[in-house]
């Protein structure tokens, strides 16, 4: 399919990301100091070291993962589900801001979870690999969903987010805009009554289910 380049959006995108036309405080708060940020952090180097000893370099998106990394310390997420955790990339930079931090990786193939293993070896008692969906008993922080890494079973994904995140948390979805059904999940999570505010980044997107944040959708530019 034909992807239509569109100026004037890419234009607002842009605008967005330097928190022009942003009114809230907590958006423009986040975009400027989470979401586009000029501060590093060494861990960066750290798993990058990681994942270039494991021969992951071309598997990774590093850009995504160290979003996913400030996302979680800037929100101190303890309880984090990720689903579709493939190699263990993401899950290097999820779990790496705090040692209270603890992980349910939710992956189908076994070849993925044992290198994904490797790769978290010095993590591994803060992580639990499965292959099933938790049930409404457990409760997240913030859940990542690779929606090309688990393809299956997206309405009851959808039912596992609704049902266990919770008040406060975010979630945040990876291959948002790539194919028909990916597209709707995406619309699917926003209009959810618990949902509240949304940021579409392209690729990806971040939704926050704090009651006391309006029901405002930001676009915007984000290189990964």
């Amino acid at each position: 399919m034909k992807i239509i380049f569109n100026p004037f959006r890419f234009i607002h995108r842009l605008r967005h990301s330097g928190g022009f036309g942003v009114h809230s405080h907590f958006a423009f708060n986040l975009i400027l100091n989470t979401i586009h940020t000029p501060h590093s952090y060494y861990i960066y180097n750290e798993n990058k070291r990681k994942i270039d000893k494991a021969r992951l370099q071309k598997q990774a998106n590093l850009n995504y993962a160290e979003l996913l990394f400030r996302l979680m310390n800037r929100f101190n997420a303890k309880n984090i589900l990720e689903i579709g955790s493939g190699l263990g990339i993401n899950t290097l930079y999820i779990v790496a801001h705090s040692k209270q931090a603890s992980v349910i990786c939710v992956e189908q193939d076994e070849e993925k979870i044992v290198t994904a293993q490797s790769l978290l070896a010095n993590k591994l008692e803060n992580i639990i690999f499965t292959k099933a969906l938790p049930t409404s008993e457990n409760s997240f922080d913030a859940i990542v969903w690779n929606l090309d890494g688990y393809p299956l079973n997206k309405e009851n994904a959808l039912e596992t987010i609704v049902s266990t995140i919770k008040t406060d948390g975010f979630i945040v979805l990876n291959h948002i805009n790539k194919g028909k059904q990916n597209k709707e999940v995406w619309q699917m999570i926003r209009q959810k009554d618990i949902a509240t505010m949304s940021f579409d980044l392209g690729s990806f997107g971040i939704v926050f289910f704090k009651p006391w944040l309006p029901k405002l959708n930001y676009d915007l530019y984000f290189k990964s």
